[in-house]
């Protein structure tokens, strides 16, 4: 049985319903249905007019659209077929960075985004909307009569030489089709607007609110059939029609029936084993995470710091009080407190702008009525993270050094920390080695941290 995913879209007959920001894996999945209409997102009104998403909401729509993006694009070199919704084009504004001019005011830098450049493939589009809608492929005749009562084209296509044309407007313009890669065995299937969010199609129930009406669960039970025959049209031969919903009552030999009875053990087994791949690759990638530390800056960084810094015993936890905001507070098994800022710069050392914050941090940490002595900080880098680190120069400027040399604070290059973690993966109960690894840095004053040869 084919498995099916919808992103951002109820369809009433798809269990199978992602969020657009829950970055969740498309890897259990046969057939995609996604729909790129954007989430709604904080936002900052703007003194002389306008706005933009926030600085959050930029920070949530850049990790959505990277996976899903990331997500399509691999499941098109997997074969699998995603069918596009095709939803109004829509154009927005998000932070790029942000400065002050003053005690009270802010100024943001923003960029352009738009909703349609995740899909793979670049697809050009701009906002018409209408009801006629002609088939020009007969392949799809039975799909768009199952969705003929609540689809429109709200997009056409400014280039459609790309794709093969299946759905147009009256006047011949592109409204829907199939684009095809020559490097991936996978389709992608435009179709013209559908929403089941309709009266018709929503009833109130006493016990269980609103639910679907019958109409829009045969509707929906019609539409999958109809995506599911397209799918394996795809994948086969392109001169089949997919076959039409009232096959569904004609009589079919007895043995179709044991065969399906096979298909499904099959289905069920291939099921498990998606489960098991899926759950494999999220290990994988949850170690490789560690490798973060070799080339990453921002929350990327500061997540596989805290990774090795759990390996290595310590608590770690991110402190939000009032204006206070210290990103790693990390505990020793002993007790003691040491407070962390980290910094990648892509082509130059770690200078001494981010002391001020980890000062700023530790002075507001001690101020705490539940806080008897200063916390110890540290400086995680990771200077020249474009390059390979052997080839890189010092990681920290010589005011850095100075710096830490008059608070007393530790400096650690986050690239001496992946041989940490790489030794501690292979030899997980290696206590003497971590213990060893936390006096380094808790002893440390004023220097770069050097840990124990492994």
């Amino acid at each position: 049985m084919k498995t099916i995913a919808c992103i951002n879209i109820e369809i009433p007959t798809i269990k199978n319903e992602l969020e657009y920001n829950s970055e969740r894996s498309l890897l259990d999945y046969d057939i995609i249905i996604f729909n790129p209409t954007l989430p709604w997102y904080d936002r900052i009104d703007f003194s002389a007019g306008g706005s933009c998403i926030s600085v959050e909401g930029t920070a949530q729509f850049r990790r959505s659209t990277s996976h899903w993006s990331r997500e399509l694009s691999d499941a098109l070199d997997t074969g699998k077929t995603i069918f596009v919704v095709l939803s109004d084009y829509k154009k927005d504004l998000v932070v790029v960075s942000t400065s002050m001019t003053s005690k009270s005011s802010r100024n943001y830098q923003t960029a352009t985004i738009d909703n349609y450049s995740l899909i793979p493939g670049k697809i050009q589009v701009r906002n018409a909307h209408g009801r006629n809608v002609m088939v020009k492929d007969s392949a799809f005749k039975g799909l768009y009569d199952a969705i003929k009562d609540i689809a429109e084209y709200r997009v056409v296509f400014e280039d459609s030489t790309s794709m093969r044309k299946v759905f147009a407007a009256k006047d011949g313009t592109a409204i829907g089709g199939v684009v095809s890669f020559e490097d991936r065995p996978g389709h992608l299937v435009l179709l013209p607007h559908f929403d089941f969010q309709t009266d018709e199609f929503v009833e109130l129930s006493e016990e269980d609110g609103e639910i679907w009406s019958r109409k829009a669960l045969k509707v929906s039970s019609a539409l999958v059939g109809q995506l599911i025959a397209i799918d394996r049209m795809l994948k086969g031969s392109a001169e089949l029609t997919p076959p039409p919903d009232w096959l569904n009552e004609v009589a079919k030999p007895k043995s179709i029936n044991e065969i399906e009875g096979v298909i499904a053990k099959i289905d069920a087994r291939l099921e498990e084993l998606r489960g098991e791949r899926d759950r494999e690759t999220r290990r994988r990638a949850d170690i490789l995470e560690y490798s973060h530390l070799l080339y990453e800056t921002g929350k990327p960084l500061e997540r596989a710091i805290e990774k090795v810094l759990h390996l290595l015993g310590y608590a770690v936890k991110t402190v939000r009080i009032g204006d206070l905001e210290i990103d790693h507070l990390i505990v020793s098994p002993t007790g003691r407190r040491l407070i962390g800022e980290s910094e990648g710069k892509d082509s130059s050392a770690i200078d001494i702008s981010k002391f001020r914050q980890l000062e700023s941090n530790i002075g507001e940490d001690f101020e705490r009525e539940d806080i008897d002595e200063p916390a110890k900080g540290i400086l995680f880098g990771n200077g020249f993270r474009l390059s390979a680190p052997a080839t890189r120069a010092e990681q920290f400027t010589q005011k850095s050094l100075t710096n830490a040399k008059r608070l007393g604070s530790a400096l650690i290059r986050t690239a001496d920390l992946y041989a940490v973690a790489l030794h501690l993966l292979d030899h997980p109960k290696d206590d003497a080695f971590k213990a060893a690894c936390r006096t380094r840095i808790e002893e440390t004053a004023g220097g770069v941290v050097v840990f124990p040869n492994t």
